[in-house]
């Protein structure tokens, strides 16, 4: 959510129905797990700690679930951290502004430090990522699109589609929130067909997004300051949090009903549904 654009011309796509099934949010119990000033942009969970994408502060950062921070690594202007089938962790790096974007981006493996997987002139902007079922890794552009890896790092297919920021994928079906959008658009790819879930006017400024152990879409809005709960097959959607300061992404500890949100703003919040 670094990037500031002027919104472009949007791709013609199928449009989710706009009557889904209501879905209930309920009421989350929320606590602090980390203040600062920094601008926090992303996180992963890795053998019981906890890793931050710390943006302007050009660092990755590993905690333990108690706070009390374990070692950091110094990283130009980190996005997505994804750990991998292999077990290792995945970095984006140059999640740039369109002042510093000329500046490298890629993909960096913590082994255990940063070395660089993905890099070259291929992405000038490595923002959200994940991993589909078959260890494919698919990394947002939101200057120049998405784009899939396969195992060894190789560029598979190019998909041209105007801000994507945040993603995730349920199988090998992927989902993108578009950064900037008047509908406030979430796009699912499913193989060459696109469909487009919208959450409304105005825009909400999507950033990142996470799957819940419910199969559901948890998406953070850095503009409205929400988190949102969405069906990703009806599109229904509801408010889960709203009054948040700019948050950019959220993680669910795997195997509980506790997701952690970065945000902009510094706080990184824990969040019990």
């Amino acid at each position: 959510m670094r990037i500031i654009a002027l919104l472009g011309l949007l791709l013609a796509m199928t449009a989710a129905p706009a009557q889904a099934a209501p879905i209930r949010c309920g009421t989350p119990t929320v606590s602090t797990f980390l203040t600062s000033t920094d601008w926090y942009e992303n996180l992963e969970f890795d053998k019981g700690t906890l890793w931050l994408s710390n943006l302007s502060g050009n660092r990755i950062e590993q905690y333990r679930l108690d706070g009390t921070q374990i070692q950091h690594h110094n990283l130009r202007a980190p996005g997505a951290i994804r750990k991998g089938p292999d077990g290792v962790l995945h970095v984006n790096f140059g999640n740039d502004s369109p002042e510093t974007r000329d500046q490298p981006s890629g993909v960096v493996r913590l082994t255990p430090k940063p070395e660089v997987w993905i890099g070259g002139d291929t992405l000038s902007s490595a923002n959200g990522a994940e991993f589909d079922a078959r260890g494919h890794l698919y990394v947002s552009d939101p200057f120049t699109g998405l784009y899939e890896f396969d195992r060894q790092g190789s560029l598979v297919r190019h998909i041209d589609l105007a801000y994507p920021n945040g993603i995730v994928t349920i199988g090998n079906t992927v989902f993108t929130n578009i950064l900037i959008d008047p509908k406030s658009a979430i796009v699912r790819i499913t193989g060459n067909r696109q469909t487009r879930i919208e959450l409304g006017a105005p825009d909400k400024g999507l950033d990142d997004l996470a799957v819940g152990p419910d199969g559901k879409l948890y998406v953070t809005t850095y503009t409205s300051g929400e988190l949102i709960k969405v069906d990703p097959w009806t599109g229904a959607h509801c408010v889960l949090m709203s009054g948040l300061k700019n948050p950019t992404a959220a993680r669910f500890l795997p195997g509980t009903r506790t997701m952690f949100v970065t945000q902009a703003s510094g706080t990184v919040l824990k969040v019990r549904l």
